[in-house]
């Protein structure tokens, strides 16, 4: 259930304001409301959708200020990460770092649907970003200030510029953590969160 929305809300099946009453998300899922309920629970843990008192729970509607706010938390904290990174992490972890961000590429260009989705790679790229800081709160920290489905909506909606700009941030971030060069990390990791603020609000 918990998937099920999340996928739905991420790719926009469920937009903004939607309602999502546990009866009928039941019946569409085949499904009984207890594990709806706790789905929505979990998706309200994590500000996808917010629980109203007595109607339910609707998908949140993120104003421009929301998407601006949580897009600059990110790049000060991920920025932070990918700054650490580069000063802890060693050649399995950049091999590690390369090998996500082939997959990434690899997923852009490729519409094989056995292919793992662009938005998961990127994803996984991100986080192995943060695992490469050694720090247990950064995660956390991240996924307090953004919303996964936004940003994957947004990677949905990149065109060809959008793609090739978010491409040639990740090998950046990549050189510095492999030199070692904190202040180039961070500084590769926050314009490129920045940047991708404009397509977030564009969408």
């Amino acid at each position: 259930a918990y998937e099920a929305l999340r996928e739905r809300i991420a790719s926009g099946g469920l937009g903004p304001g939607a309602w999502l009453r546990e009866h009928a998300v039941a019946t569409t899922l085949g499904l009984s409301r207890t594990p709806v309920r706790e789905a929505l629970r979990l998706l309200a843990a994590e500000g996808v959708v917010e629980l109203v008192h007595n109607r339910g729970a609707r998908v949140v509607d993120w104003s421009t200020e929301d998407i601006d706010e949580a897009y600059r938390l990110r790049a000060l904290v991920e920025g932070y990460g990918a700054g650490r990174a580069a000063q802890r992490a060693d050649a399995e972890r950049v091999a590690e770092l390369r090998a996500l961000q082939e997959r990434y590429e690899r997923a852009l260009d490729d519409q094989d649907p056995q292919v793992a989705a662009p938005a998961q790679c990127n994803a996984d790229f991100h986080a192995a970003v943060l695992a490469a800081s050694g720090s247990a709160r950064l995660p956390a920290l991240v996924a307090m200030v953004s919303s996964a489905p936004l940003v994957r909506r947004v990677l949905h909606s990149y065109d060809d510029d959008d793609r090739q700009r978010s491409v040639t941030a990740h090998r950046d971030v990549i050189t510095a953590i492999a030199n070692g060069d904190a202040d180039l990390a961070t500084a590769a990791m926050s314009s490129h969160i920045l940047a991708a603020r404009y397509s977030a609000l564009r969408v």
